[in-house]
């Protein structure tokens, strides 16, 4: 395991515009996803025109948006999109939504039918599914919103993303979602079997929080794992949710500027 995580370090990737979100009453923020895309350049495209910014933390190369980061450290071959897991898609806030649409479907996004005057999805890289919302009073073009968990029981979830990470449900934007600063969570009624998110493009999510051992140890996570000081102070645990959302919980990426 340290082995597989030393060499991933080796050839991940980070974003550098903004800082993640301020944690929460729990010490936790929603740090970063990681994707497993066939064609990695293709991928840095399109997040690229929906306003990623490339950022490095020593070896690591990412993209950022306002409070989020994302990796996808090698070519991979996904088992599936995210429709048909626990992570159906992922949302965005942008500035025009017009104009987003226009940049993702030039950078090979397609827009899925459906669209409002507000709100509209696009299938991106390896099937991934992005919901964007308008919001004109965005103080950035693009921000993390949320993403769409689907489980077979949405309060048994929330119950449990609350206790171990303090994500307590909030209104906001006409949707109840589970808060966690940076990119919060919408549970969603599974309407049949829901496959687990390992291996597919959408991996995991990523949780930064202020004590990875006392985290690691509480959720029962993997044994933590760290990278040599010398290169960047991170550390990480991985564990599957109850309902198959692979997680990364890690401690070192609010460094990340």
């Amino acid at each position: 395991m340290k082995a597989l995580f030393l060499a991933f370090l080796m050839t991940a990737s980070v974003p550098a515009f903004a800082q993640l979100s301020t944690p929460n009453a729990a010490g936790v923020s929603a740090g970063h996803d990681i994707f497993n895309f066939k064609d990695v350049a293709a991928a840095t495209t399109f997040w690229t025109a929906l306003g990623g910014e490339p950022a490095e933390f020593g070896p690591l190369k990412l993209t950022k948006f306002p409070g989020m980061l994302f990796y996808y450290p090698r070519p991979g071959n996904p088992t599936g999109g995210t429709e048909g897991s626990s992570i159906d898609y992922i949302g965005f806030k942008v500035k025009s939504l017009k104009d987003n649409l226009a940049k993702l479907e030039a950078a090979g996004g397609k827009a899925i039918a459906g669209a409002t005057a507000t709100r509209a999805f696009v299938m991106g890289p390896d099937d991934v599914k992005i919901r964007l919302t308008e919001d004109r009073a965005l103080g950035t073009p693009v921000a993390a919103d949320m993403i769409n968990m689907v489980v077979s029981d949405p309060a048994a979830a929330q119950a449990w993303y609350e206790k171990n990470f303090g994500a307590k449900l909030v209104k906001r934007g006409g949707e109840t979602v589970a808060d966690i600063p940076g990119e919060n969570i919408l549970f969603t009624q599974a309407k049949g079997p829901v496959a687990p998110t390992k291996g597919r493009a959408f991996d995991r999510i990523g949780l930064e929080v202020r004590n990875v051992d006392e985290t690691c140890k509480a959720v029962g996570g993997s044994a933590v794992n760290r990278a040599d000081k010398s290169r960047m102070d991170l550390a990480v645990c991985t564990l599957t949710d109850p309902w198959g959302t692979f997680i990364e919980v890690s401690q070192g990426l609010a460094a990340v500027k």
